[in-house]
């Protein structure tokens, strides 16, 4: 089998030591030694890496070199500096990290060490710097041009290995980079590589021997594979034919595979000494038989470790963008719930208002709503079940129907009759409690609870709760909703909450309930009442979302 020739020459040289960062952007390839105290990135044209993007601020970045340590440090910059997709202000950098300036969707430098620095102490036979050492020291390096021509050879070819493996920074980029490698070591057919995902090995990339993509077949030896994974090592057979175990496999009879090669990609833990199996590579041909050296299954082993760890830095890096772009996306959806509830409460010549919501995770199902018409004032409380997003999104528009339908004065029970067949005929899988009321000048207070926690009437003498209620909605299709009323004299308020604080427990067990909330329900701040809340439950963290709304009665004369 044939094996291309190497494309450049590299001597091999133990003292190098000067780390390089490597980008690419419309000009090309760009390497910039790292050999200075410090190295200055931004968009001025002073700088030592010069970034043409709007988001990079003029003096954004330094690289200083502090004792053979590397670190960036961001110079206030307006939009960041993110290491390995973390924004960062100062942070140590190692060999693989990917630097990104003003945006994660910006210019990717990859921060790496020259192979063969000795910067990584000790040989290991399971790196390119490793296999370099063993393999130079097979001459003392004045005379390392007596080594074999096959080895020479073989070790230049390693190096620019490393250096087309190192310059890939997406995931596609390594994958293709490692099968267009290996298929020129081996000389086989066809290459594929796969990752593991849920337990299971999927199809990633696959390249031909001129460097068409390729789907996976029956053809595959998904056996051989299992062997690789299993053994956790390399399984590879030169000749197929000349092993009576593996020719009587069914799919190497029928496709008369002649050669194959199964390396598990895994990264090694360096303080734990555990792997992780991130993938596999796999190999075959058809046509003729591997002929590898000792040398060239150590290189072929050394270029599957290499890329294996290139693959895990990569992969942790989109994960950790992912759940920051995630958790961007939630603060987002966060704002945007939190801004639907009145950001100031109408001001009343008859009443005051007091509202807060407290969400037990990011974003919650909770809302409260006021409304100022010509003759009364329209509140609303509503609690939807569940937590999180898909909570909100019903309570978004749950809140955006009931905010409509008061505004155009629109009866309560018709109203929760609305709502209620609203979630009953969506797949939302939702439902909901809420209290509706209209306060009007006089005093006289028109409400609808269906399925809430009952609303406390707070006056002088005594609290006592209001008793009518009606079903949940979003459960019986066809419910139907009536209204109740009552009076406020002045002086006298309501309170109306939602279950996540009549439902707080302490470290006992013992519930707050609606008593608790009577016994502090004469606080004048809606914060002070939470903050009891808080410290009753204290120190177990809210399992549900908290509201509370008070309604404070001054009548007319005020």
């Amino acid at each position: 089998m044939t094996r291309l020739a190497p494309s450049a020459n590299y001597q091999v040289n133990a003292a190098m030591d000067v780390p390089i960062l490597r980008y690419a952007d419309q000009d090309g390839q760009h390497s910039v030694p790292l050999n200075a105290a410090s190295t200055s990135i931004g968009r001025s044209p002073g700088q030592d890496v010069v970034v043409s993007d709007p988001c990079v601020s003029r003096q954004h970045a330094i690289i200083l070199n502090e004792a053979n340590v590397w670190t960036v440090v961001d110079r206030n910059s307006t939009h960041g500096t993110f290491l390995n997709g973390t924004r960062v202000q100062r942070a140590e950098l190692k060999h693989g990290d990917i630097l990104q300036l003003g945006s994660m969707d910006g210019l990717r430098i990859h921060f790496q060490l020259e192979i063969g620095s000795g910067l990584d102490a000790g040989p290991d036979h399971n790196s390119v710097s490793g296999l370099l050492s063993s393999m130079a020291s097979l001459a003392p390096s004045s005379q390392l041009n007596s080594l074999e021509g096959s080895q020479i050879e073989r070790l230049n070819w390693l190096l620019s290995a490393a250096r087309q493996l190192n310059a890939g920074g997406a995931i596609t980029e390594i994958l293709t980079t490692l099968l267009q490698l290996t298929l020129q070591l081996t000389g086989v057919e066809r290459g594929f590589v796969f990752l593991r995902k849920d337990s299971e090995m999927k199809l990633a990339l696959g390249l031909n021997a001129d460097g068409r993509i390729v789907e996976e077949d029956s053809t595959v030896s998904r056996r051989a594979m299992q062997r690789a994974i299993e053994s956790e090592s390399k399984f590879s057979i030169s000749d197929t034919t000349a092993d009576e175990n593996v020719s009587a496999w069914a799919s190497v009879m029928i496709n008369k595979i002649r050669s194959i090669y199964a390396i598990p990609l895994r990264k090694r833990d360096s303080k734990s000494q555990q792997t992780e199996l991130l993938g596999l590579l796999y190999l075959d041909s058809q046509i003729g038989v591997g002929n590898l050296s000792e040398v060239d299954h150590q290189v072929l082993d050394t270029i599957a470790t290499e890329a294996a760890a290139l693959l895990h830095n990569v992969l942790l890096a989109e994960e950790e963008y992912k759940a920051r772009r995630a958790r961007e996306e939630l603060a987002i959806a966060a704002r945007i719930h939190s801004g639907l509830m009145p950001i100031t409460l109408p001001v009343i010549p008859y009443a005051v208002l007091q509202a807060k919501s407290i969400p037990c995770l990011e974003i919650g199902g909770d809302f409260y709503d006021a409304i100022m018409l010509e003759d009364c004032v329209c509140v609303g409380i509503a609690d939807v079940s569940g937590k999180g997003v898909p909570a909100a999104i019903v309570a978004a528009t749950l809140q955006g129907i009931i905010h409509a339908q008061l505004c155009s004065r629109q009866s309560l029970p018709d109203i929760a009759a609305l709502v209620n067949h609203f979630l009953c005929t969506r797949n939302v899988g939702k439902y909901a409690t809420m209290v509706l009321l209209k306060l009007f000048a006089d005093g006289s207070v028109e409400y609808i609870n269906c399925g809430h926690v009952k609303p406390l009437l707070v006056q002088s003498a005594e609290i006592r709760e209001l008793e009518e209620a009606n079903p949940i909605v979003g459960l019986l299709a066809g419910a139907t909703y009536a209204s109740a009323r009552c009076k406020l004299h002045p002086g006298e308020r309501l309170l109306l909450a939602t279950d996540g604080l009549a439902e707080a427990e302490n470290s006992a067990g013992e519930c707050f309930g609606n008593s608790g909330l009577g016994a502090i329900a004469h606080y004048e701040d809606v914060a002070e009442i939470l903050d009891s809340v808080a410290r009753f439950q204290a120190p177990n963290a809210a399992q549900d979302d908290c509201t509370l709304v008070a309604i404070q009665y001054n009548g007319l004369q005020a």
